[in-house]
């Protein structure tokens, strides 16, 4: 949820591209911004393609279809997602953007199943009304800089300009692949 992320989005997909489990992964990538949406969908398929790694994946703008059936959701809305998807909703645009995440997840909510394990990546103060969820510190910010060349630098790997084996060599051993295969790696929080 939020694929358009531009602090989470590479990260993501690029430990996905590089976790091979038990089977074939069904990724269904969701965010509100129809352009970063099909960024990181194109940049999800090369990732899995270079790395050979079967997984399908599929986008969509529609949140409740994304998540109809899934297991696993991860959680990385950012205020862009948050933004676009409270117009789309015609719902109150919070100003405060933390505030505004948390709102679009509470119109979110709804869609994911009770039995569903749910990961944050989103900063601690950003809460998820769940009776409980799992949560991880990482990836680590983006500096203004690395916020602004991110989308241009996946651009470059889309386009063959760059070559992707470095960056999914640098998330072969990530945080959220740990969690994919054991759900205790991450901190639990409870909303009890």
């Amino acid at each position: 949820m939020g694929a358009g992320s531009v602090r989470c989005g590479v990260p993501v997909l690029a430990s996905l591209a590089t976790y091979f489990g038990e089977r074939p992964l069904e990724v269904a990538l969701y965010d509100a911004d129809p352009e970063r949406l099909e960024l990181f969908e194109m940049f999800a398929a090369l990732a899995f393609a270079q790395n050979k790694n079967p997984h399908e994946v599929y986008a969509s703008l529609d949140a409740a279809e994304v998540l109809e059936g899934a297991s696993k959701v991860i959680l990385q809305i950012d205020p862009n997602c948050a933004l676009k998807e409270a117009r789309a909703s015609k719902s109150v645009i919070v100003h405060n953007e933390a505030k505004r995440v948390a709102a679009t997840l509470d119109r979110l909510k709804p869609g994911i199943a009770d039995d569903a394990q749910v990961i944050s990546l989103l900063p601690k103060d950003i809460r998820v009304a769940l009776p409980y969820y799992y949560r991880l510190d990482w990836p680590p910010e983006l500096d203004e800089d690395e916020t602004r060349s991110l989308p241009h630098q996946v651009l470059r790997w889309i386009r063959g300009e760059e070559y992707l084996f470095e960056l999914l060599d640098h998330f072969d051993r990530s945080p959220l692949k740990a969690w994919l295969d054991d759900a205790t790696t991450a901190v639990v929080v409870s909303e009890s």
